[in-house]
């Protein structure tokens, strides 16, 4: 849930912010969400898809499922550590 929440905030601040906003961009902020949804980066490939299209949504349902299996993966590997230390 941490993984789909993460990408659904940075896929807010990005249409919230974006090139027809009178709100500019947080360059610091947005590589935060790069570093917490390192899927994400997968959108520079297709970096001609237009804001709310439908492309533009699938694309990113594909990278929210895709961080939210990373921080799933990530959970289960520190779960067998902390139960393989009792």
């Amino acid at each position: 849930m941490f993984g789909l929440g993460i990408t659904a905030v940075f896929l807010s601040y990005q249409l919230l912010t974006d090139s027809q906003s009178p709100i500019p961009r947080n360059s610091t902020l947005m590589l935060v969400f790069v570093v917490l949804c390192p899927p994400s980066v997968l959108s520079l490939a297709f970096g001609t898809i237009e804001i709310g299209s439908h492309g533009f949504y699938l694309l990113w349902a594909l990278i929210a499922g895709m961080n939210a299996a990373l921080y799933g993966t990530v959970r289960t590997l520190i779960a067998r550590l902390a139960h393989r230390s009792d």
